[in-house]
């Protein structure tokens, strides 16, 4: 089933792909599933895009931590 946007996946995907330049797209991909504790084959995206967000704000929390 896909509820999420895909534009919406889609930039947080974009941005995450900013922070780790480096890490090739499917590997990318492959750890958000990580992130959600699912197979990349049977993650929803939903799940990715939540995973996603949820690694964004964690690592800004911790720079925000880091400066203060």
């Amino acid at each position: 089933m896909i509820s999420a946007k895909p534009t919406d996946l889609l930039d947080v995907l974009a941005e995450l792909r900013c922070r780790y330049p480096a890490w090739r797209f499917g590997q990318l991909v492959a750890n958000v599933a990580d992130w959600a504790n699912e197979e990349v084959w049977d993650v929803e995206d939903d799940a990715l895009l939540d995973a996603a967000r949820s690694h964004l704000e964690a690592a800004a929390k911790r720079e925000q931590e880091v400066r203060a």
